[in-house]
């Protein structure tokens, strides 16, 4: 664990150097290395909490004054995370000042924000520490770096659809992560980190050029277009792109800054829906040559392997193991065997709170997004 050294503070009293010194310790260790400092010596030492969801990380953070600093010095020390995380946060009633790439948002109550982990930013919080934030994986997220670095920074007001949805599941999910089975907790986290990625594109596209916000536009047309016609053995690059009166080549091109071929989608989204229809209790014939057919695949030992290859076990397995609850989804939409891998969770149910005015019992290489 790389250890971070907090300031000593304007007031220059041993007290107030030790409470930031263990202040940034605590966060340290339960997220990443930061510089912790306020401007006078708390009187509330703070609180963290933080739970596991799949490969997500929530956590509840309420405390006195503090300003979380995290520049090229703690970036550099922090080898563990060599793609980084993307962090969503909704503040609570005392609001925050968010800085990265260039930008300060002044984030109100409520409100949704971003950061991400591999670039310098501070987040201030002035009138008392009072937030709930959950850290993504980077590659987890599969939105591109422009998409994201147009983001940071800024603030989602939750009266929007989208963002009102993801604030409402990350203060819920904050809350109720710890309780759910493992499976459950799979199938949550991959759904909430799709939640969070349309979010970020959303946003992005308000300040897209026309040219990428028609490419943009292109894409999601041709994503729903595979949603829609899953079931269909036909679909393939050659139908899709003879439905959008483009050429196959065309269509590859419009994938290339997707981080996923047309091909590998079709057969993510395919061995997803497969994997929920086997757990799924009371939802027809669950038999493994019925679920491959249901869902495109024409060959069942073909699904069979690939779904293995996918998921580590074999379809009859993943679907007995749904009533003791042993279902792991450890590569799910984004490729998440190197997420995990990045991750080193400490355990994937593990819930646990941290009164940070003491010094903490040290856990190494669980990322957490309070900075």
């Amino acid at each position: 664990m790389t250890s971070v050294t907090g300031p000593t503070g304007p007031t220059g009293s041993p007290g107030h150097g030790t409470a930031a010194r263990r202040f940034t310790r605590a966060v340290s260790v339960a997220a990443l290395p930061v510089t912790v400092a306020s401007d006078e010596p708390p009187t509330d030492p703070g609180r963290m909490r933080t739970r596991q969801l799949g490969h997500l990380l929530f956590i509840t953070t309420e405390a006195a004054p503090r300003c979380y600093t995290r520049g090229r010095r703690e970036i550099a020390r922090d080898a563990r995370q060599a793609d980084g995380f993307v962090v969503v946060a909704v503040m609570g009633a005392t609001g925050a000042v968010v800085r990265q790439d260039g930008r300060t948002a002044e984030v109100p109550a409520g409100a949704v924000t971003f950061w991400y982990s591999e670039a310098p930013h501070v987040v201030d919080f002035p009138g008392g520490v009072d937030v709930r934030v959950c850290m993504i994986p980077r590659r987890a997220l599969g939105v591109r770096d422009d998409q994201l670095e147009r983001v940071t920074a800024t603030v989602a007001d939750a009266g929007g659809p989208v963002a009102a949805l993801v604030a409402r599941s990350l203060l819920t999910l904050a809350e109720s992560a710890g309780d759910c089975p493992e499976f459950v907790a799979d199938r949550l986290a991959c759904n909430f980190t799709d939640l969070v990625a349309t979010l970020v594109t959303e946003r992005a596209a308000r300040d897209t050029p026309a040219a990428e916000d028609s490419r943009c536009t292109r894409v999601w047309e041709i994503r729903a277009h595979v949603e829609r016609h899953l079931r269909d053995p036909e679909l393939a690059p050659r139908t899709i792109a003879a439905a959008h009166g483009i050429s196959v080549r065309s269509l590859h091109k419009l994938f290339e800054g997707e981080g996923v071929t047309v091909s590998r989608l079709i057969q993510r989204r395919r061995l997803q829906a497969s994997a929920a229809d086997l757990t799924r209790r009371g939802g027809g014939d669950s038999t493994v040559a019925a679920v491959a057919q249901r869902w495109g695949f024409t060959d069942a030992a073909h699904f069979s392997r690939i779904f293995r290859a996918w998921y580590g076990i074999s379809p009859s397995q993943w679907r007995d193991a749904r009533d003791n609850h042993d279902v792991r989804d450890t590569r799910d939409a984004r490729d998440t065997r190197d997420v995990r891998g990045a991750h080193d969770v400490r355990d994937a149910r593990e819930t646990r709170e941290t009164r940070v005015g003491a010094e903490p019992t040290e856990r190494r290489g669980t990322p957490g997004p309070v900075s």
